[in-house]
C-alpha cells in the first residue's frame, strides 16, 4: 500500500465521528489526541478541523436527542463550542502541545483580506508549534442547520478542502464513520467493495458517493469526493479512512482507507 509522507496535514473530524449517541465521545477525542502528539513529534505539522460543538452542548444540557429546531441548535453549538476546545486543548497539554481555538464563515474565504489574516494567523500558529482547532462558527453562520447548500459546510469538508489549500498542506486527511468509498452503501449491501485508490474523480466516481447511494452523515460521501476532486486538481492528495482506525497507520496505507491522488 502507497505510504503518503505529508509534513502539513489538515485533519478533518466529522460529526459521524467525534460523535456517540448524537452526544461527544469523549473517549474518542483522548485517543485520537494521543494519535496526533505522536504525529507532531515526528515532525508534522497539523491543522485540525473539527465538528462536534453540538454534540458538546447536548452533553452539557444532558440532551439525549438532537433538537430540530434551529435557534436551539445554534444554542447549543454556542454553549458546546467553548467546551469541546477546553476538551481539546485539556489533552494536548497532557503532551505539552498549545492548542488555538479558531472559528470561521464562508464569509472569510470569500474576501481577500479576511483570507489573507487567517491564512497568516495559522501560519504563525504552526511556526510556534500550537495546533489550530477550526470549526465553523455557527453562531453567525446558521446554513448548515436550516439545509442551505449554497453556503453552509456540509459538516466541515468543504471548511478543511479551503484550509487545506489556503494553507499549502500535502494532505487532507478525512475522518468519518465508514473506511472509505464503496462501490455502494456497505451498510446496506454486503457485496459493497471498497475503492483503495482513486487516480481520477469520474462521473462514476461521483455515482458511487451519491446521496442515494451513500448517505451516510451531514456532508456524506458526495462532499467528499466533491473537495477532494478539487484539491487533487491543486495537488492536495485527499485520504478518507475510518475514524477508530490509528492516525500513524492509514498514513502508511496499514488500514483501510481511500486515497485521492493528486495531480502530478
Amino acid at each position: 500500500m502507497r505510504n503518503i509522507n505529508a509534513k502539513r496535514i489538515v485533519i478533518k473530524i466529522g460529526t459521524s465521528i467525534i460523535t456517540k449517541d448524537e452526544k461527544l465521545d469523549l473517549k474518542f477525542v483522548t485517543g485520537k489526541v494521543n494519535e496526533i502528539a505522536n504525529l507532531v513529534k515526528k515532525g508534522k505539522e497539523i491543522i485540525i478541523v473539527s465538528s462536534g460543538a453540538v454534540g458538546a452542548g447536548m452533553i452539557m444540557e444532558g440532551l439525549k436527542k438532537r433538537p430540530k429546531d434551529t435557534l436551539k441548535l445554534q444554542l447549543l453549538s454556542g454553549k458546546g463550542q467553548p467546551e469541546l476546545f477546553r476538551i481539546y486543548n485539556d489533552n494536548f497539554r497532557k503532551y505539552g502541545i498549545k492548542a488555538a481555538q479558531i472559528l470561521l464563515t464562508h464569509h472569510n474565504f470569500s474576501n481577500k483580506v479576511e483570507e489573507k489574516t487567517v491564512k497568516n494567523i495559522i501560519n504563525s500558529y504552526l511556526k510556534e508549534k500550537t495546533i489550530s482547532i477550526i470549526n465553523e462558527n455557527d453562531m453567525v453562520s446558521k446554513e448548515e442547520f436550516t439545509g442551505n447548500k449554497l453556503k453552509s459546510f456540509t459538516d466541515n469538508d468543504e471548511l478543511a478542502a479551503l484550509v487545506a489549500e489556503n494553507m499549502n498542506a500535502g494532505l487532507l486527511l478525512i475522518l468519518t464513520d465508514v473506511h472509505g468509498l464503496y462501490s455502494c452503501n456497505p451498510k446496506k449491501d454486503k457485496k459493497a467493495r471498497l475503492i483503495r485508490e482513486v487516480n481520477k474523480v469520474t462521473k462514476e466516481t461521483e455515482r458511487m458517493a451519491t446521496k442515494e447511494k451513500c448517505n451516510m452523515s451531514l456532508g456524506g460521501m458526495y462532499s467528499k469526493v466533491h473537495v477532494a476532486k478539487i484539491l487533487a486538481a491543486k495537488g492536495i492528495t485527499t485520504i478518507v479512512a475510518h475514524g477508530n482506525s490509528k492516525l500513524d497507520k492509514i498514513l502508511e496505507g496499514k488500514a483501510k482507507r481511500t486515497v485521492f491522488l493528486a495531480k502530478v
